[in-house]
């Protein structure tokens, strides 16, 4: 039943899976997601990540049952871990390649070990593991196939524990992204943006006010008791100049062992604020603060959480935490947002958990009911208003669809140039393992080696020829590599489809969200309470006019009845004064400077980077032509 099509919209009751009471809210988090990288398959539902053929190791037979439930020797983990940092479930074969390299093994018997583990552009965990075990038995003097690997494993219920070099891989790999890059980058291979010292909190800065100290248990201020103090808080919430160099950055990883007992196993997510100590969230605490936001802050931007997937696989998981990297990046850095109690309890408290049983007071009131519109911020909300939400309202279906096609066209460009590069990697290994086998001239097989001229200048050509290629493959993938890895993280991420998924599709469907919520909880009872106040006006005068007996008490009981709705009034028209204003701020100050300013910002750093990315491709191969200009002809 998890494979059927979800409605749009689903009511987010009391009886939902989450243990979260009934929210006003008719949009669940649960049941639609904007993060589809595809374009058409949900990656939320029960199918497949991927819609593609299913890889050898997950066919029936396969590797899955040549290692059992073999005990996997920690080198293996740390080899992986040396190329794929952040695992998404599958590593290039160029990664594979580079790793294998450090094995001292001659190159055909790498070929041939890539050769049976993949015939694809990726590999997955599994395959990678069963192409250690054969570095392993080659290094052992073995036969390294399939069969032998699953008869070491079945003998002595652990893999065998290849020799590697990740010392010499890791310098190469830092080697690698330096010069593929252009610009310096973190050990995880995403790019590191230059940023000045944190600046200190300041109360008029809501950019910068996403990780003060932390709360103790029932703080009013962490709980978010009332998000403007005692008398009320006059509502700020520009942006500063250069904003978009002084974002707030929250990275995520997940925790790599499963936490709760056999029957409730749940993912644990290790939350690294930029400011302070890391903590651990499940998927439900998210859905906790996404709960307690759109119900305080229903007139902001806040796009959806991702949701989650009975059985979800490790390609899924990987979907999920960029996911949410991407939903708490966009919320830290929203000027309103990013200074709520909750939020900040949940980026600072080590047991979040703990934290909401101590803080029994959390509000989950409208922010309009603390916090007020002065008389100069009221006289900025455009009489038009309605007619520019309409404006926008009805060019957010084609903007999104644009986007969507936009964000799978640029992956499916880098899918297709780590497929060459690892097509390239092949080539190499090829070539390699032919100037191996093919050491000395047939022409004179008795002879000592440089004996033959042509022969020997051929070869040594054919050899530098190869080594180019493995660069440029290195090159190529190191560069695709970062781009994928970071196209659906945070901001950081220094490429041209990383800033426009965030800011563009989800920031457009965000937007529409909110013109959801706006259509359904703007209305109030203010008209209403106007014929109200009306009838009992004539029916006072009536009463006074006739003067029965009693009828001063019935007359002060509808005197305190009207001056009741004339009050309730007054709070319904100070709403609508400050819904206007929310709805102006969003569109102003979030939509029109995020979709503007970051695209700018995004294609310059692509332009640059694809520039000194060219430069470096050249720069090989203006080497290779060097390597091979004095090839022998006779």
């Amino acid at each position: 039943m998890f494979n059927n099509p979800r409605p749009n919209q689903i009511r987010y009751s009391s009886g939902n899976t989450n243990g979260l009471a009934a929210s006003f809210v008719s949009d669940n988090p649960l049941t639609a997601s904007i993060y589809s990288d595809d374009g058409g398959l949900d990656p939320w539902s029960a199918t497949p990540t991927t819609p593609l053929p299913p890889p050898a190791s997950e066919l029936p037979g396969a590797f899955s049952r040549i290692i059992a439930d073999a005990i996997v020797p920690s080198i293996y983990t740390e080899a992986l871990t040396a190329v794929e940092p952040n695992f998404s479930g599958e590593t290039s074969l160029t990664s594979l390649s580079r790793v294998l390299s450090t094995s001292g093994l001659g190159a055909t018997t790498i070929d041939r070990i890539i050769n049976l583990v993949s015939s694809r552009s990726r590999v997955s965990k599994l395959e990678f593991f069963v192409a250690l075990a054969l570095v392993a038995l080659a290094q052992q003097g073995k036969d390294p196939s399939i069969e032998q690997v699953a008869l070491v494993a079945q003998q002595s219920q652990t893999l065998p524990s290849p020799t590697l070099d990740l010392q010499r891989l890791s310098m190469i790999n830092g080697q690698q992204q330096s010069r593929v890059n252009g610009y310096s980058t973190t050990t995880n291979g995403h790019s590191a943006i230059p940023s000045s010292p944190a600046p200190a909190y300041v109360e008029s800065d809501p950019w910068s006010s996403n990780f003060r100290p932390s709360f103790g248990p029932g703080s009013t201020a962490a709980a978010g008791i009332t998000a403007a103090g005692e008398g009320g808080q006059t509502i700020m919430g520009g942006l500063p100049s250069n904003w978009w160099n002084k974002q707030e950055k929250v990275a995520i990883t997940i925790f790599p062992e499963k936490q709760g007992f056999i029957l409730n196993r749940y993912t644990v997510y290790v939350v690294q604020p930029e400011r302070g100590p890391a903590v651990h969230r499940r998927y439900s605490e998210f859905v906790f603060l996404w709960d307690c936001l759109v119900r305080r802050y229903p007139f902001r931007i806040l796009p959806a959480l991702p949701p989650k997937r009975i059985g979800g696989d490790a390609g899924f998981l990987e979907q999920r935490r960029r996911g949410l990297v991407r939903w708490i990046n966009f919320v830290v850095n929203h000027p309103i947002l990013a200074a709520d109690g909750v939020l900040l309890a949940f980026l600072t408290e080590q047991s979040f958990e703990n934290w909401k049983k101590h803080s029994s007071a959390i509000s989950y009131e409208e922010e309009s009911v603390s916090k007020r519109i002065d008389r100069v911020e009221e006289m900025s909300i455009p009489a038009d208003l309605e007619e520019k939400m309409n404006v926008l309202r009805s060019k957010l279906p084609d903007l999104i669809e644009q986007w969507t096609r936009i964000c799978a066209i640029a992956e499916r460009i880098w899918r297709r140039r780590e497929a060459v590069a690892s097509d390239l990697s092949r080539l190499n290994l090829s070539l390699s393992a032919l100037t191996e086998q093919n050491h000395s001239c047939w022409h004179q097989p008795d002879a000592q080696e440089g004996s033959c001229d042509l022969f020997d200048g051929v070869r040594l050509g054919v050899i530098k020829f190869s080594s180019r290629l493995r660069n440029q493959s290195d090159i190529i993938d190191q560069r695709a590599q970062t781009v994928l890895s970071t196209s659906l993280e945070q901001l950081k991420a220094r490429s041209l489809s990383a800033p426009l998924r965030p800011l563009q599709r989800d920031l457009y469907i965000a937007t529409r969200d909110l013109f959801a919520r706006h259509a359904r909880l703007s209305p109030d009872r203010a008209d209403m309470l106007r014929k109200r106040v009306e009838q009992n006006g004539r029916k006072l005068e009536q009463i006074k006019a006739a003067q029965k007996e009693g009828w001063q008490a019935e007359a002060d009981k509808i005197t305190i009845s009207i001056e009741r709705d004339q009050m309730d009034i007054q709070t319904c028209m100070a709403r609508r004064v400050f819904i206007r204003h929310s709805m102006w701020h969003e569109l102003r100050v979030v939509l029109h400077n995020r979709e503007n300013a970051l695209i700018t910002q995004a294609i310059q750093t692509f332009v640059a980077q694809e520039r000194d990315f060219e430069r470096i491709v050249i720069g090989n191969w203006e080497a290779a032509v060097q390597d091979v200009e004095n090839m022998p002809y006779e």
